[in-house]
């Protein structure tokens, strides 16, 4: 049996995989989908003056299409490629930071499996977040273009920020537990530093734009 710093490398088949599986998504879902997207606007709006997603215009069907399965299948399987590179590569790197810092089976262990607990913890939180996300009665002086219904934007930010709360809690645990280092106590807390610092900045980009 391999050193388990080495069974992350072994696995890099699965990222290549990966990204094979999203090259054929991406131009068979994505690229051909989206020309006919791009050939609707075209006609419809450029030559005809057709307003998009007009009836009249029988590239709809396309234009349609393009977006659902360009913009939905082609993007997610994007994401699929980026998150299982993303997530070996960070396996690799915390085994060889382990074995050069000549910590044993079980620490070593722990800075490899941190990138798995992280999405896994992604999962849980975004499960919990979802049951936040419900439309309650607007105020009328705030929401007062959508009725007596809370501004979507407004349901959204609450699901996210509870997100975001659980997410900073949930690090603060895994960091604890499978990053520390007993010759270095303190050392889980510069790590989770670390996470709270790209927490804040998702946050700003929402805030910001």
């Amino acid at each position: 049996m391999p050193p388990i710093e080495e069974i992350a490398v072994l696995l890099v088949g699965f990222s290549f995989g990966a990204s094979f599986v999203a090259m054929f998504a991406q131009l068979g879902g994505g690229i051909f989908t989206k020309a006919a997207d791009v050939g609707a606007d075209l006609v419809g709006k450029v030559e005809l003056g057709i307003p998009e997603d007009d009836p009249r215009n029988p590239a709809v069907i396309a234009d349609l299409v393009g977006d659902n399965v360009g913009d939905c299948a082609g993007q997610c399987a994007d994401l699929f490629e980026s998150i299982s590179a993303e997530i070996l590569s960070a396996m690799i790197l915390g085994g060889s930071m382990a074995k050069h810092a000549g910590l044993d089976y079980e620490m070593k262990a722990g800075f490899i499996l941190f990138p798995l607990l992280v999405h896994s913890l992604d999962l849980l939180v975004s499960t919990i977040a979802v049951f936040f996300v419900s439309t309650k009665k607007g105020h009328p002086s705030r929401d007062s273009n959508y009725g007596e219904f809370e501004d979507p934007l407004h349901v959204l930010k609450r699901g996210y920020y509870v997100s975001l709360v659980l997410a900073i809690l949930g690090l603060f645990l895994i960091c604890q537990n499978f990053l520390y280092i007993p010759a270095l106590p303190n050392a889980y807390l510069y790590f989770f530093c670390c996470s709270v610092v790209g927490v804040v900045v998702s946050f700003l980009f929402v805030a910001i734009t």
